[in-house]
């Protein structure tokens, strides 16, 4: 998607008729993401009816072939999202993608993402239909002063909280799935690094749980008490412990975990083809965690959630 989003009309959206509502009709955007996708998933394995959302029609296909309905439609176009959202009851929206690596205005990318959103909850909410949103937040909405890629995270929340509709924001600790990357560098070197320190203890969690989570609240099986809940997994975990656990199920049981500067993330990133811009919001974005400005709480309400590092790390070593 381009770093300038299209501008929309709304005259399409406002002059269409609005069927009633349809009760446990529920609308997941960018339904392709690791998120999306398991709140997708979680909904249909219920029994719950779906609206998936997503820019690519065949990445979409799976779920139609589940008995899901599809939905082409980019996340900064509100005529789309809005014809989506007709007689929906719930709807679950996020910020997707996370990063665009040769962005060189990722804010502006993120601000079309939430207005566009907000403004297709605030229509089918006054339309009558939608009772319910779940937005997809993070760990670092805690930080008001959040910076790079997760910048927009408390944006979308004020956004729909401002249209007036219920909404729960899930504030998700660290994904396990950003794991990835390092056990495919344990695979190849046996070694893998960054700015966060080893030993500093990380709220992992899988997008797997926080979808089960999601579709808990969608479908009225969670108390729906509107604003933020922090959702993190059974132990916060160290990337020391990650390092050691990939090297183990990869055959390198010396795997290192490597410290590293933020030039020298900055140079890494810049080589494999990131913005300077995006580069230094990924940097600014995980100093923010390692010097604890990005952190759980741990007031208010807060979900634990069922799955290990070690259970993660069973399958994911297995496929990646």
């Amino acid at each position: 998607m381009n770093d300038t989003p299209s501008s929309t009309s709304t005259a399409a959206s406002a002059s269409a008729p609005h069927p009633r509502a349809e009760e446990g009709l529920t609308v997941v955007t960018a339904a392709t993401s690791d998120t999306g996708s398991a709140v997708v998933r979680a909904l249909l394995d219920s029994g719950s009816a779906v609206v998936a959302v997503g820019r690519d029609p065949e990445r979409l296909r799976p779920y139609a072939e589940r008995g899901a309905r599809t939905h082409v439609s980019p996340l900064d176009d509100a005529d789309r999202l809005s014809a989506a959202l007709r007689g929906a009851t719930g709807a679950f929206v996020m910020l997707a993608p996370g990063i665009l690596p040769t962005s060189t205005d990722f804010q502006a990318y993120q601000r079309a993402l939430i207005a566009a959103q907000a403004q297709a909850v605030q229509e089918a909410y006054r339309h009558g239909s939608l009772r319910r949103v779940v937005t997809l937040s993070g760990w670092a909405a805690n930080h008001p002063d959040a910076r790079g890629p997760v910048w927009g995270l408390r944006r979308l929340e004020e956004a729909i909280d401002a249209t007036g509709v219920p909404a729960v924001h899930l504030r998700a600790g660290s994904f396990m799935e950003n794991l990835r990357a390092d056990i495919s560098a344990i695979r190849a070197t046996g070694t893998t690094g960054g700015l966060v320190p080893p030993d500093l203890p990380l709220p992992m969690i899988t997008t797997a749980d926080v979808g089960r989570v999601a579709a808990e609240f969608l479908r009225g099986e969670r108390a729906f008490v509107p604003g933020p809940v922090e959702v993190a997994g059974p132990a916060d975990r160290t990337l020391a412990e990650a390092t050691r656990l990939i090297g183990a199920a990869v055959g390198a049981d010396g795997a290192r975990y490597v410290p590293r500067s933020p030039g020298a993330v900055r140079a890494a990133l810049i080589e494999a083809g990131f913005s300077t811009h995006m580069a230094e919001g990924v940097v600014d974005m995980t100093l923010d965690v390692a010097e604890g400005r990005i952190r759980l709480l741990g007031t208010g309400r807060t979900i634990t959630t069922a799955t290990t590092l070690e259970q993660f790390l069973a399958t994911a070593t297995a496929t990646a």
